[in-house]
């Protein structure tokens, strides 16, 4: 089964940069200084160990694949894990294999999508994983098709608000979307995250002004 909220899980993560990803919405609007040492190593270990098992992971579903190569939703299951095989190794600092990881993801999505072609939850995860990837170019074309297809939708507006924030330095287009995805009523949690996207993109937007 297709993981619909995947996205939505990490879509803050471009906030703290492209190549030290968090894994949450909290993790970045919890950040405290003066966090004990012994808390970062714990998180660090538990990094590394969520690394081995989605690895395994992976590598099962490569054998799966090989073994039944036309099955659609074995690509998408292989999918989905280099994507959380991806984020995971960017939170335990191993950047180079995440963006092989995230490649690989955007690979099999684009698999699934020859017979899904207008599944808007697939194309958003492949488009998220293009831009954690590096293939800005894919990501927005994709953002764009998924949202001709729903423009209500809240990952993908959340998402390529982000994607325009961080890979193109366009804050005006990043509230824009923000703000199309406060209009589909999203729930009071929701609403105060997107809140706080606003106003990273409009402190940006701000700054860049001022310089």
């Amino acid at each position: 089964m297709h993981k619909k909220h995947r996205t939505t899980a990490i879509i803050i993560v471009a906030l703290v940069s492209l190549s030290m990803i968090g894994s949450s919405f909290a993790l970045f609007f919890s950040d405290t200084p003066g966090t004990p040492t012994a808390t970062a190593a714990n998180s660090k270990n538990s990094a590394d160990s969520q690394v081995q098992s989605l690895q395994s992971q992976v590598d099962g579903l490569n054998q799966a694949v090989k073994a039944n190569p036309q099955d659609p939703n074995l690509h998408l299951s292989l999918a989905n894990s280099y994507y959380d095989l991806g984020i995971a190794q960017l939170n335990s600092k191993q950047d180079q294999a995440a963006t092989a990881s995230l490649k690989q993801a955007t690979n099999e999505y684009q698999e699934v999508l020859k017979s899904k072609k207008d599944d808007v939850n697939i194309m958003v995860d492949m488009a998220t994983a293009a831009f954690y990837g590096g293939d800005n170019t894919l990501a927005e074309t994709t953002f764009k098709q998924a949202l001709a297809i729903k423009p209500d939708f809240l990952n993908a507006l959340l998402n390529y608000g982000i994607f325009l924030m961080e890979a193109k330095g366009d804050y005006l287009g990043a509230i824009a979307e923000f703000n199309q995805a406060l209009s589909t009523n999203p729930s009071s949690t929701d609403a105060d995250r997107i809140k706080g996207l606003i106003s990273t993109a409009q402190a940006k937007l701000n700054g860049n002004a001022g310089k």
